[in-house]
């Protein structure tokens, strides 16, 4: 098995270890530093996985899509952000020709909606996606990954139907690597995403704002009135397009965030603080900008959503781009 890991972030460097620790040829399209450290030093996961480092020569690492090998490919992972999408997608088009046939494309990335570039040159049975609640951070070194915390398993299946037998195998080797993955159908990856989607535009925007972890928002009597609305909110928006999740209604969802899954998680920063606090653009739309296109799109107030997604493009538009 290859797989090529398109971004080599925490995720995409923690990943590619746990996957050449199963037994799979990886390779990386990385930038700058990350390219250059990682043709120097190899690449490493620490955490509480455990230990996996490989050297130079046993990770190929590519700064453009341009160089890659032909039919090379079983499997191609996104860990960009979203954001990289438009560009990403077509780079790798004008090189399907580094693809095997039967190709998986497999997204580990925040949001919804996020693969419809992608679209454009690959089929929906082509494309997959995943539900990540394992926590990824850089140590010091930009190369290595660390694990910091771990929810639930990696779900990797097709938000459009398809089997999810053709990435069996990508699952099989995560697991054996390191990290626990499983394969879904559409129905339970479909609840899985708007659970963490829920999780994600209650808590990332509102930590950015502040500048607080997780748990910091969680002990704030009034930063915790706007989760509630926030995820009251999305309830709305998901049921009105039909979706639904493993929570049966937002007070059970609220139960099982502040009792389960905040104090898993108590001290993590979500990765859109990192990125206001580097001056970079987030993900903002394709996250609680993706509910208020649902929210607009069958008549549902949301405005508390619209009241963040509008401060944090406010904090975005001070950025040099």
């Amino acid at each position: 098995m290859k797989v090529l890991i398109i971004g080599a972030g925490a995720l995409g460097i923690g990943i590619g270890a746990s996957l050449k620790q199963g037994g799979a040829e990886v390779d990386f399209i990385a930038r700058g530093n990350t390219a250059q450290t990682i043709k120097q030093e190899g690449i490493a996961r620490d955490g509480i996985f455990g230990k996996a480092s490989f050297s130079a020569n046993e990770i190929g690492v590519y700064e453009d899509a341009a160089g890659l090998p032909k039919d090379a490919y079983d499997y191609v992972i996104v860990a960009t952000k979203a954001t990289a999408n438009e560009e990403v997608s077509e780079r790798l088009s004008a090189r399907k020709d580094c693809m095997k046939e039967g190709v998986c494309i497999c997204f580990m990335q925040n949001g919804i909606g996020y693969e419809k570039p992608f679209l454009r040159f690959f089929t929906q049975e082509q494309v997959f996606h995943s539900r990540v609640i394992t926590g990824f951070s850089k140590s010091d070194k930009l190369s290595e990954s660390v694990v910091t915390v771990h929810q639930a398993p990696v779900l990797i299946g097709s938000c459009y139907g398809a089997d999810p037998a053709p990435v069996a195998p990508l699952v099989e080797t995560l697991t054996k690597g390191g990290v626990p993955a499983e394969t879904v159908d559409t129905e339970t990856l479909s609840q899985a995403l708007w659970a963490k989607l829920i999780y994600n535009t209650a808590l990332n925007p509102l930590g950015a704002i502040l500048h607080r972890t997780y748990g910091q928002l969680a002990d704030s009597e009034y930063a915790r009135s706007i989760i509630d609305i926030l995820i009251e909110e999305a309830y709305a928006v998901m049921r009105s397009c039909g979706a639904k999740t493993f929570y049966e209604d937002a007070d059970a969802y609220r139960k099982a965030l502040y009792e389960e899954m905040i104090p898993a998680t108590y001290d993590h920063q979500s990765s859109m603080l990192q990125d206001i606090e580097k001056r970079r653009k987030t993900e903002i739309d394709f996250l609680n900008g993706s509910l208020l296109n649902i929210a607009s799109g069958n008549s549902v107030d949301a405005a508390m959503h619209s009241l963040v997604y509008t401060l944090i493009k406010a904090l975005e538009e001070t950025f040099e781009d």
